[in-house]
């Protein structure tokens, strides 16, 4: 097994022509192991960075395209709210169907005022209230309940609740 072993330590020394007098067997080994490391972790970082290209491209076509969209959009938009100069009133009833088709004349991108809160809602406080419960198990007696008025007006909403009291 160790003329074996010799015999191929000195192929590959011939084939990677090393002087075997100056490389021993675990020195050749060693460079071979750090090799292929070396190899394997190129080869990851050149997946990664095609990886990296092809996604950097995708996303600068993803751009241009919505770019052409958008300024297609507008040229439309522009098109269908421009009127000729003597009142000719010719396609408006196309321009108008091809809005309703095309959503754009349901795109409004004002902002909107906030709605205004409910009278009740804004009463409604965060104060707690003390209320007689009396759960029937013990006649004569009753237990104290804290209920936060926001409660008691949600309850008070309720078919379940009824005559403001727990």
């Amino acid at each position: 097994m160790h003329s074996n072993m010799n015999t191929l330590f000195q192929n590959m020394v011939e084939y990677f022509a090393i002087d075997p007098k100056k490389t021993s067997v675990d020195e050749l080994f060693t460079d071979l192991s750090n090799f292929r490391a070396m190899f394997v972790q190129a080869v990851k970082e050149n997946g990664k960075r095609r990886e990296a290209e092809e996604k950097q491209r995708r996303a600068r076509a993803a751009k241009e395209k919505a770019e052409r969209e958008k300024q297609e959009r507008q040229q439309r938009k522009k098109r269908l709210l421009e009127v000729n100069a003597e009142k000719d009133e010719t396609g408006v009833m196309d321009s108008l169907l091809e809005a309703l088709q095309s959503g754009a004349a349901f795109r409004d991108r004002r902002k909107r005022a906030p709605r205004p809160r409910d009278e009740a809602t804004q009463m409604v406080s965060q104060r707690p209230v003390l209320k007689d419960c009396n759960h029937g198990k013990h006649k004569g007696t009753s237990a104290k309940v804290t209920v936060s008025a926001e409660y008691q007006f949600q309850l008070g909403a309720s078919p379940h609740f009824q005559g403001g009291s727990l």
